[in-house]
């Protein structure tokens, strides 16, 4: 049979085979990734340990020369390591006090922030000696924590005066300053400013870390934003409608468009800027219109290597571009240096989250017992623990895991740091003036707290505090600078009138329960937990009535609480463990269910925000909502970082009556069981 189209047909036809060539172009430019990048892999580090002076491994800056030779700042051990393709580690200095970003000069030597020390140093990469270039000793300068360094071909270097809010210029016998100063008058241009950059016409980029916006300083001293709208946010587009979250540091690709590493966003970003000329810069086929992408990470913080549209990065704080292949990132979060290279390459190894993430263990061996408020021996009460839910489980309902530890107080109460830190985050205070405000250290987090103000928002006399006001006097921002030392017993701030503070214990994205890292005197837990009731779902979600006949796939649901000794009656706390066995009518277990299967175990979160709904059940709520509901899903599967629905496929029992029993454990190994009769009958 022959079909024969009209002339309208064969236009029509055509039209559509443009709209979908057009639609395909738009969606390689959109989402795919820019070739030749294909995977990330790790290329060295030991992951975040603690022990001795080097708390947390803290790669931060990273730089490489023409020959492809990788340098790579640790912060916390105060190092300079020289890095290979290989994996190969080489120590240059350990002379360092908190360095951050480093440039490679034309002579080959290395110019770094040493932000601890207030100073932007050179190093002779062959035997470490430190020769000084700035510090905040000179007459000119006052410098406040420099983070950000870069040196072009003149050897003129640009740096980050990070807490004075401005960037310098040392140009031969020339220095210039451009941002206003923090004070009251004239609001600054920049706020805590940290990657720095230098383009071929002589323009300077800014990653102005907290405007969440990309500064270019053009030769003539203007400061105008090129790219960011100024939210916190991980949001790819137009380039002035595109959101950054911390951007942290920039690698310039080509003349008009460069990489950046969004520390609070967990990703790496292109921004191509356009121009004249259309503009293909190396390793970014794909990304020609102008705009803000996400070439990597950008889901949720965490440690994941592999196929580059599944990877996760923690904080990446410097970038590198090696050649024209390979992006080299130091992911500080995950204590890793990895790099962004071909799918083909056969470069680095696969990290192991296991292996790079710390331990409640080896927390509790490092910290001593204290509580966060005077006298630091005095027994409080535990209002919240890890993995509670927080917010409602319902549709169109927000709901999150609680990730750290309550433990009230009464409002304006001083909170005091547990144990001995240093800040390593640029922008360590967020949410000020917020109920949320709070401070992160590397290894400890402390929430609810009005940082380095007392009740009345008065500041409390800490001298590496840095206030940020409004034109009204009123204080909207708080700069603990990188590289402030935090004792134990130090105040840290007063509680705001959510009465408790929220203590997290474990780095960001791998948090542990706190009970287990930390060493609260007198506390202790006779009390076995609760269970109010059970429900069984089918894998539609329909809720079964008693007597319950069972087929197919179930979902077992335990609603349960725990408490503590001493705690209040009302007070319920959530639960360590979870799960399940099943007993023929006679008592005895089946052959597989011997032993408990604790599917929920809250020994560390996982690293998706959404898991919480694979926890908990509806009507699951807690914290804001004036009611307390924990209603388990004791057959999907959340431990060890992990998320993942499960089901008891009743299928493989044969006919007959059983016994289903819940388990439920607190943290302490006290134990409740509760059975419902279920009965199964072949179809």
């Amino acid at each position: 049979m022959k079909f024969h189209l009209s002339r309208a047909q064969m236009l029509i036809g055509l039209l559509v085979v443009v709209l979908l060539s057009v639609g395909g172009w738009w969606l390689r430019e959109k989402f795919s990734p820019p070739k030749p990048f294909g995977k990330v892999v790790t290329l060295a580090g030991a992951g975040v340990k603690i022990g001795g002076q080097q708390m947390i491994a803290d790669p931060f800056g990273v730089a490489a020369d023409d020959d492809g030779n990788i340098y790579v700042t640790d912060g916390l051990g105060g190092r300079l390591y020289k890095v290979t393709t290989k994996g190969e580690v080489a120590l240059i200095t350990d002379q360092l006090d908190m360095p951050s970003h480093l440039a490679v000069a034309p002579d080959g030597s290395l110019v770094v922030a040493n932000t601890g020390a207030n100073q932007i140093v050179r190093v002779n990469p062959k035997n470490g000696e430190l020769s000084m270039i700035a510090s905040d000793k000179a007459e000119s300068n006052l410098l406040k924590g420099p983070i950000g360094v870069a040196v072009d071909r003149t050897n003129a270097i640009i740096f980050s005066n990070t807490y004075a809010q401005q960037i310098h210029l040392i140009s031969k016998n020339k220095e210039s300053v451009f941002g206003s100063p923090q004070v009251p008058e004239p609001k600054p241009e920049f706020d805590t400013p940290c990657g720095v950059a230098m383009m071929k016409d002589g323009a300077m980029l800014v990653a102005d870390t907290g405007n969440h916006r990309i500064r270019r300083i053009a030769p003539d001293g203007a400061v105008t934003t090129i790219a960011g709208n100024g939210e916190a946010n991980e949001k790819d587009g137009d380039l002035l409608e595109a959101s950054f979250d911390e951007p942290m540091a920039i690698a310039v690709a080509g003349e008009n468009s460069f990489y950046v590493a969004d520390a609070a966003g967990a990703a790496i970003r292109f921004v191509n800027l356009g121009g004249r000329k259309p503009e293909r810069p190396p390793a970014a086929d794909g990304y020609d219109a102008p705009g803000v992408y996400t070439v990597a990470g950008g889901i949720s913080s965490g440690l994941v290597d592999g196929e580059i549209k599944d990877a996760r990065f923690n904080r990446p704080t410097g970038i590198a571009l090696v050649g024209k292949n390979m992006l080299v990132v130091a992911d500080s979060g995950a204590g890793l240096v990895r790099a962004i290279i071909p799918a083909n390459a056969n470069i680095g190894t696969n990290s192991d989250p296991a292996l790079a993430t710390i331990k409640a263990e080896e927390i509790r061996r490092a910290v001593p017992p204290r509580w966060p408020y005077l006298p630091p021996q005095n027994k409080r009460e535990i209002a919240g623990t890890l993995g509670e839910v927080r917010g409602e489980i319902a549709p169109e309902k927000d709901a999150w895991f609680h990730n750290g530890l309550d433990v009230p107080g009464a409002y304006g109460e001083q909170v005091r740091a547990v144990y001995n830190e240093r800040i390593t985050r640029p922008i360590a205070v967020e949410g000020v003036g917020g109920l949320r405000e709070r401070l992160r250290l590397p290894l400890l987090g402390y929430i609810h707290v009005k940082i380095a103000r007392d009740q009345n928002d008065q500041p409390l006399g800490i001298k590496a505090a840095i206030f940020q006001r409004d034109e009204k006097g009123k204080i909207t921002g708080i700069r603990l600078p990188r590289g402030t030392r935090i004792n134990a017993g130090d105040v840290i701030g007063t509680l705001n009138s959510f009465n408790h503070v929220h203590l997290i214990a474990g780095p960001a994205a791998a948090e542990v329960n706190a009970l287990a890292a930390l060493e609260l005197p007198g506390l202790s837990d006779t009390v076995a937990p609760t269970i109010e009731g059970l429900r069984l779902l089918t894998e539609q979600g329909e809720e079964l009535k008693a007597p319950f006949q069972v087929s197919g796939k179930i979902k077992f649901v335990v609603r349960a609480y725990d408490q503590v000794d001493g705690n209040v009656g009302y007070r319920k706390l959530g639960v360590y463990r979870v799960g399940y066995q099943l007993l023929k009518q006679d008592g005895s277990f089946l052959p597989d269910f011997k032993e408990p299967r604790f599917n929920i175990e809250f020994n560390r979160l996982p690293e998706d925000p959404m898991a919480a709904r694979i926890a908990y059940a509806e009507p699951s709520q807690s914290g804001y909502t004036g009611k307390t509901i924990f209603d388990y899903i004791a057959t999907n599967i959340v431990r060890d970082g992990r998320a993942s629905e499960g089901w008891l496929d009743t299928t493989k029992l044969a006919s007959g009556e059983y016994l289903l029993r819940a388990v439920v454990e607190d943290f302490y190994g006290n134990r409740t069981t509760k059975d419902v009769r279920i009965q199964y009958r072949e179809p």
